[in-house]
C-alpha cells in the first residue's frame, strides 16, 4: 500500500512515515498543499493522510483538489483541531476519517487498515456479483463502480458508493447507523452515528432527481426503496 502524508511539521512526518514503513507501507510525504497535489499524480497514494493547518492553503481545500481529481480517493484528517464544527466539515466535504494530534500511530495505523479492509473486501463484492442494479432512472454499475442517473455519471466518493450499492444491494431492508457504520466504516467510528447521517445528506444532494430512494426512518435508519 502507497500511503501520502501530508503535515508541514517535519518531526510528525517523520514519526508517521516511519511507523507506516514498519507496518511494509511505502509512506510518501508533501508539506504544503500545492506539493501534495503534485505528489498525488505522482506516486497515486492508495489513502492521504491531511493535515488541516498548511502553509499555502487549509486542508479542507486540498481535499476538494483530490476529489476532483480522483473522487474515491480515501483521505484521512490529521489536525489539531478537535472541534465538533471542524470534524463535521471534513465529514461533509467527504473525509474518511480523523484523527487528531497528539495521537498513537498504532490507532492511526488501525484506521488506515480498517479502510484498506473495507475497499478490498468491498471490491470483491461487487465483482463477484457484477450485475447492474437498476431502478427508475438509476443505473448502479458494481464493476465500474460508478452510479448514472439519468444518463449522468453521479460523481462519488468510495464510501459514498459503497453506502447506496449496499442499500440498493438489499433493496428495503432497513439498516440502523449503527450497522452501517460497521459496514461502509469497516470499524467502530471513533465518532457518533452523525457522520451516517452527514454522508447520506451528501450523496442525497448527487443523486437528484433520485434522492427519494434513500428514505429516512426517523429514529431506526435507512433504507433504500424506488418511487418511479
Amino acid at each position: 500500500m502507497r500511503i501520502l502524508v501530508v503535515d508541514d511539521e517535519k518531526d510528525i512526518v517523520k514519526l508517521i512515515m516511519r511507523s507506516l514503513e514498519m507496518e511494509g507501507y511505502e509512506a510518501f510525504c508533501a508539506y504544503s498543499g500545492e506539493e501534495a497535489i503534485r505528489m498525488l499524480r505522482k506516486v497515486e497514494p492508495d489513502i492521504v493522510l491531511l493535515d488541516i493547518m498548511l502553509p499555502d492553503m487549509d486542508g479542507y481545500g486540498v481535499l476538494e483538489k483530490i476529489h476532483e481529481y480522483d473522487s474515491a480517493r480515501p483521505v484521512i484528517f490529521i489536525t489539531a483541531q478537535d472541534k465538533l464544527t471542524n470534524r463535521i466539515l471534513g465529514l461533509e466535504l467527504g473525509a474518511d476519517d480523523y484523527i487528531t494530534k497528539p495521537f498513537n500511530t498504532k490507532e492511526l495505523v488501525l484506521k488506515i487498515k480498517a479502510i484498506w479492509r473495507r475497499m478490498h473486501q468491498s471490491r470483491i463484492a461487487q465483482e463477484s456479483l457484477g450485475r447492474i442494479i437498476r431502478h427508475g432512472s438509476m443505473e448502479i454499475h458494481p464493476a465500474l463502480r460508478k452510479v448514472f442517473v439519468e444518463g449522468r455519471e453521479c460523481v462519488l466518493t468510495g464510501k459514498e458508493f459503497d453506502t447506496i450499492y449496499l442499500l440498493a444491494r438489499n433493496y428495503a431492508h432497513v439498516y440502523s447507523r449503527d450497522k452501517l457504520l460497521n459496514e461502509i466504516w469497516g470499524f467502530d467510528y471513533m465518532g457518533n452515528t452523525r457522520a451516517v447521517d452527514i454522508l447520506i445528506k451528501r450523496l442525497r444532494s448527487k443523486i437528484k432527481p433520485c434522492d427519494g430512494y434513500i428514505h429516512t426512518l426517523y429514529g431506526v435508519g435507512y433504507k433504500f426503496e424506488a418511487v418511479d
